[in-house]
């Protein structure tokens, strides 16, 4: 019966001892637990700082692109203020186009008259740019292209003092061509609708020793 007792005892020690690690080890486990609360705090508190960095750099670039954009806006005003200031006048264009053909140039010239028609249809110098580029192309011996500028010149402006020039051209081209017959009906119309005029003089010429005796 005593040695009952004691192993009882024992027992009741064995479960203190347990008892006694058990409370040691969750008082362990609470301080870890307040520690690791402690962490997620902090971390939680640095995370809110990055996300509030993240919005006042978001902030700041927005502001940036907006100066970018605005800086690019204005430079993009005077650069084209600045190719428009240097831009050259109709009367510079027709004028180089010109000086192109007095230095024989001829390829030039028709480019400089080209851009003229282009950049200003409606320019006063039109119908006398058109001419120039057919007498381009007959001083440099491609007639069918004379031919074809000198058409569109009659056909589109049959008013321009230049048309009486471009016909006798015109006619001369064909006569050059082999084209007689084609030639020989220029140079009457010419005789028709502009009389006394040298261009009528000198179609006279021409028709003279190409019409055949009757």
């Amino acid at each position: 019966m005593q040695k009952d007792v004691v192993n009882l005892q024992d027992d009741i020690v064995k479960l203190q001892n347990q008892l006694s690690e058990m409370q040691k080890n969750q008082a362990d486990l609470s301080v870890q637990m307040e520690d690791l609360n402690a962490n997620i705090k902090t971390l939680n508190s640095k995370i809110e700082e990055t996300n509030e960095r993240f919005v006042i750099f978001g902030q700041k670039l927005e502001d940036t692109n907006v100066d970018f954009t605005n800086k690019l806006s204005l430079l993009s005003e005077k650069v084209t203020k600045k190719i428009e200031e240097t831009k050259p006048t109709p009367t510079q264009i027709y004028g180089a186009a010109y000086t192109d053909y007095t230095m024989k140039n001829y390829d030039l010239a028709i480019a400089g008259f080209q851009e003229y028609i282009q950049q200003y249809p409606s320019g006063t110098l039109v119908p006398n740019a058109q001419f120039w580029i057919g007498i381009s192309f007959y001083d440099k011996g491609d007639l069918e292209k004379a031919v074809e500028n000198f058409d569109k010149l009659i056909a589109n402006f049959p008013k321009s003092e230049k048309i009486p020039s471009a016909k006798l051209k015109k006619a001369i081209s064909l006569l050059k061509l082999k084209k007689e017959t084609e030639a020989i009906a220029v140079f009457e119309n010419i005789i028709k609708n502009h009389p006394k005029t040298s261009e009528a003089r000198q179609s006279e010429n021409y028709l003279s020793p190409l019409k055949k005796p009757q």
